[in-house]
């Protein structure tokens, strides 16, 4: 009887653990979980693009731009953050469905959609700014580029 009682109180405890996993799974389902974090925090309040501004003003500051290459990049820093709020109204108008497998596809087309919109509508003013560079300027702009690259596949891990 002694041997019964631990083998039980094992049993009990194993079910008791799966059955709280199972609940907490389906609750973080139900929820969306980590997809409706990542809605959440892009249809919610927009912050403004000051980031972006840091960027601009150290893309200037690093290339020494003059007046005409400073209004180039202002058109295609214009035309980011409208592409931004473009893509996020594209995304959240209706507030994306993850509960489902269908509506997490169309969410992901819609998010793909969105990207290839932004894509082309930043890409004549990027083009336009890099055009307007001198030989130099690229060298740095593109130097300043790929460390950046590398920044951000070592915070990933590639």
């Amino acid at each position: 009887m002694t041997r019964r009682f631990p083998a039980a109180a094992i049993l009990s405890f194993a079910l008791l653990a799966g059955a709280h996993a199972d609940a907490q799974t389906a609750q973080t389902t139900a929820a969306g979980g980590r997809g409706a974090r990542m809605i959440e925090r892009l249809c919610g309040a927009m912050k403004p693009a000051q980031a972006w501004g840091r960027y601009a003003e150290r893309l200037t500051d690093r290339l020494n731009l003059d007046q005409k290459q400073k209004d180039l990049l202002r058109a295609w820093q214009e035309a980011r953050v409208k592409a931004r709020e473009d893509s996020r109204t594209a995304q959240c108008s209706p507030k994306p469905d993850l509960a489902t497998f269908k509506g997490r596809l169309d969410w992901r087309q819609k998010r793909l959609e969105a990207q290839l919109a932004s894509f082309k509508a930043t890409r004549a003013p990027l083009e336009a700014f890099y055009a307007g560079l001198s030989d130099q300027q690229k060298a740095s702009w593109d130097a300043f580029r790929e460390r950046r690259g590398d920044r951000r596949r070592y915070r990933r891990g590639d």
